[in-house]
């Protein structure tokens, strides 16, 4: 069976309703976290790392304002991941990407969802190559070989894991200061 074609995003139903539900979630960026999570006044000002901030075992609703969002830049400084939300069965962030940056094949072992707010690239998803822009939809299925090569302009994307543990190799990357 084929792969479905990538096309922009108002092409799909599918991808509507994902678009609908990224952007709803990026406009509140609502945030979950632990019951135990010290009061916003003793908590780091700078992003330490997504560690720092477990997955909640009693996820509280909380909001955070798209600044005040923990943020973290990868070793080749090529990329920003901002933390916006994170519970027990999935993880949101907003992704940018400068031009030319490159993501090598990996695999994450859940779900993961992209949606291209500005820029263009090549995904390549289990050997099978997509060009993307904004407004496409990407879904990525547990255990693809995935990899994306970022075109000559800044990409910025939001990313939704079905479950946490993926973004766990963000603690890798280097803290932001806020403000």
């Amino acid at each position: 069976m084929r792969a479905p074609r990538w096309t922009p995003f108002a092409a799909s139903p599918h991808a509507l309703a994902l678009g609908a539900f990224v952007l709803g979630a990026c406009s509140t960026v609502a945030v979950q976290s632990a019951a135990s999570e010290p009061p916003a006044e003793a908590r780091p000002q700078n992003s330490e790392t997504i560690a720092a901030l477990p997955a909640p075992e009693s996820p509280q609703p909380t909001v955070l304002p798209l600044p005040e969002a923990p943020m973290q830049i990868s070793p080749n400084d090529m990329a920003t991941i901002q933390h916006l939300a994170r519970g027990q069965n999935a993880y949101l962030g907003r992704l940018v990407m400068k031009p030319g940056a490159a993501v090598p094949a990996h695999r994450d072992p859940t779900e993961e969802f992209i949606f291209v707010l500005e820029g263009q690239g090549t995904m390549t998803i289990e050997g099978e190559t997509h060009e993307v822009e904004a407004g496409t939809a990407i879904y990525m299925p547990a255990n693809a070989e995935v990899s994306f090569q970022n075109g000559d302009a800044q990409m910025i994307a939001v990313q939704v894991f079905a479950g946490p543990e993926p973004a766990a190799k963000y603690e890798a990357w280097a803290p932001v200061p806020q403000g």
